[in-house]
């Protein structure tokens, strides 16, 4: 019986994953209703451990249960995103400090690796592309800033402002910043990480108010 509920567990987790992935990818879009029977399907599940994981998906505010019709893909309001954005100025600025004053000669490795875009993917990337690119640096970011709690509710809260953003991003401009970000992060340079992060979720944020007006 122990086993059997491990075993559960990890799939739950596994769908969890999967479904987080394709909103991210886009391939599961905002506004989005859920048909469970197809979804179930195409994951290869029963529908218990997509309702677990569905159950799990509306805490972090990725998707959300509307009574009596079902779970949709969470479409947020322009107030919302903005709202969002605030909270990210307040995390992952404290997030590249902390990764920073604790990284590591691989952990630097690992995110320039990350930052770093070849000119073949340069040229293929899209905004769907750029997003989940976006997506993993800033998460690794979070990862080597050695806070737990922050890295969990940071990672939601990227996933549903990538997959609600519907401005062009400037591709170069903010791959640059991704490569300063690592410069600045693998030198234990801690004030000038937080400081050019700060921008750097501001500047997003401030793309959002403008195509408001």
């Amino acid at each position: 019986m122990a086993n059997y509920k491990v075993k559960s567990q990890d799939l739950v987790e596994k769908v969890h994953s999967m479904i987080r992935l394709m909103i991210l990818r886009n391939q599961l879009v905002p506004g989005q209703k859920l048909i469970q029977e197809e979804l179930a399907e195409k994951l290869g599940v029963s529908r218990t451990p997509l309702l677990s994981a569905l159950s799990k998906l509306e805490k972090e505010f990725l998707v959300e249960s509307l009574p009596r019709r079902g779970y949709y893909v969470r479409k947020l309001s322009r107030q919302e995103e903005l709202d969002l954005f605030d909270i990210r100025l307040q995390l992952e600025p404290l997030a590249a400090r902390r990764a920073a004053a604790n990284i590591t000669p691989k952990g630097a490795r690992d995110l320039m690796t990350r930052a770093e875009i070849s000119p073949k993917q340069r040229e293929t990337m899209d905004q769907k592309s750029f997003c989940e690119y976006d997506y993993h640096f800033h998460s690794l970011i979070q990862e080597l800033s050695g806070n737990e709690f922050l890295h969990k509710m940071t990672s939601s809260y990227n996933i549903i402002s990538l997959s609600n953003q519907n401005i062009v991003t400037e591709f170069d401009y903010s791959i640059g910043q991704h490569l300063e970000l690592a410069r600045l992060i693998g030198e234990g340079k801690a004030s000038e990480a937080e400081s050019l992060m700060e921008e750097h979720i501001s500047q997003a944020r401030r793309r959002i108010v403008a195509l408001a007006d």
